[in-house]
């Protein structure tokens, strides 16, 4: 198998003026400002196609990005978290949902671990090969008296223990990691895609967001 190691960009987007881009800034440390804003990550070598200046554009840039990187493979779909159109909550444990910019991401529940399970998707072929990836964040609150108040976005990575994805329905599961090539075998090939990404019930019990999750095919 081969990996892949890639850092991120991070988009600033207004939740107030239909989701326009505001600022694009880097971080070592992986932490940023994200008071007020909704933070879009887009990792270090997904190249942006053209000029786009509101999270709609940014997203179809992003993912067309994303499967420009992973040479080889031409087929990609991805949730952006936006809304829990994607969800089995029959599945799915310990999981909060907003609605909006602002609350845009599922997060895995904060003591008792959590699970984000989707509803199967046609992928209208049958994939011998893939790569699936996902995003993990958490948030530092700061709300002292005597200053403003302060979100610190945290890129996160690992806190999610395992990805658990099938092809063929749910008949087989196998577990995957993140940004790794995947060869599915024969009893494991299908067209009809679910993903389960779980956090156990293990320190750190901070409540992890997920960012998005992509599967490249």
């Amino acid at each position: 198998m081969r990996e892949y190691k890639i850092m991120s960009t991070y988009y600033l987007i207004d939740p107030f003026t239909g989701g326009n881009i505001i600022d694009i800034v880097s971080s070592e440390t992986g932490q940023i400002d994200a008071t007020g804003f909704l933070v879009v990550r887009v990792s270090d070598g997904i190249k942006i196609q053209g000029n786009p200046t509101n999270l709609t554009d940014l997203l179809t840039a992003k993912y067309a990005g994303l499967l420009a990187y992973y040479a080889g493979f031409t087929n990609i779909i991805a949730d952006p978290c936006l809304d829990p159109t994607n969800i089995d909550w029959v599945n799915s444990l310990g999981l909060m949902v907003g609605n909006g910019y602002v609350n845009h991401c599922v997060a895995p529940g904060v003591w008792l671990g959590g699970q984000y399970t989707s509803v199967p998707m046609a992928l209208g072929s049958t994939p011998t090969q893939c790569v699936i990836v996902w995003e993990e964040f958490s948030f530092l609150n700061s709300d002292n008296k005597d200053q403003r108040f302060q979100r610190t976005y945290v890129e996160e990575s690992g806190v999610i223990s395992s990805c658990q994805m099938s092809f063929n329905g749910g008949s087989t599961y196998n577990t995957i990691q993140n940004g790794v090539v995947f060869d599915i075998t024969g009893p494991d090939q299908g067209s009809s895609f679910s993903i389960s990404l779980i956090k156990l019930s293990a320190p750190p019990f901070q409540r992890i967001y997920l960012g998005s999750w992509a599967l490249i095919f």
